[in-house]
Formats: C-alpha cells, structure tokens, sequence
C-alpha cells in the first residue's frame, strides 16, 4: 500500500524520526545563564525574621469581667484601672418582661426586669480612655 491509500483507509500518517537530543531553547534560564561547571556559588543567607512578644498582662482577662466594676488593666491605654458599667437591656430583659406581662395579665409587671440589673449585659469601659474593655453576661 502506498501513503495515499493508507489515508483513504482512515490510517494515520506514518512517523518521522526525531532527533535523539534536541537543543533547549534559550528561554529556560531567562537572562541568568547557569555557571560554568566548576564554579560554586556560596548559599544565600535566609532573612532574619524578629519576633516581639509583650509580657503577660496582670489583672483580669477580658473574659472574667463581673457584673459590677471590676479592677483590671485596660489593654489600650495599659493602665491599671476600675472599669465603668453600663447596663444595657438584652433579649433575656424583653423575654421576662413579655412573660410577666402575659402571667400577671397586666402590663405593670412588664417595667420590672428593665429596672433590674441581673436582667441587663454589663458593658465595662475603661474610665481613662474610654476604650471598650469587654461584656458580663447574666446567666
């Protein structure tokens, strides 16, 4: 069979030899070439990396604040100080309030939790800087 009737038969054309070593192109080294063989190169240093640490803070963590004012040192203005509390309502206030509300059949109970301060989140705040210090929820 000669080439024309191989492709008529849907058969692919036959191989062509390839070279055994082909030269690389001239783009794998970019504009650095390797060195000559022979030559050593010393290792580059790696970058020194620094690391700061600041030392434990004393006081209470933000964490442990109480419902009250509560001593502990004030992560932004890093005094030791006694936080200011404001009470603020939170769901737990509205849910006691409308289930006193519907138990008592009035709404003269309803004002009760709002004027408690077991019912509220206690907000701290620094009395220096005024910074947010952290938040005591009731349980």
């Amino acid at each position: 069979m000669d080439a024309t009737m191989e492709n008529k038969m849907g058969l692919p054309p036959p191989y062509e030899q390839a070279h055994p070593n082909p030269a690389p192109p001239p783009s794998y080294f970019g504009s650095n070439p390797p060195p000559p063989p022979g030559m050593v190169i010393p290792p580059a240093t790696a970058p020194r990396t620094t690391v700061i640490t600041s030392p434990p803070s004393s006081g209470l963590a933000p964490g442990k604040l109480g419902p009250g004012p509560t001593g502990t040192t004030c992560v932004t203005c890093n005094k030791s100080i006694v936080t200011r509390v404001d009470y603020v309502p939170n769901n737990r206030t509205h849910i006691i309030s409308a289930a006193l509300c519907v138990l008592a059949g009035c709404c003269c109970g309803c004002f009760v939790p709002y004027c408690m301060r077991s019912c509220k989140t206690a907000n701290h705040y620094c009395p220096n800087c005024q910074a947010f210090v952290g938040t005591y929820i009731p349980s």
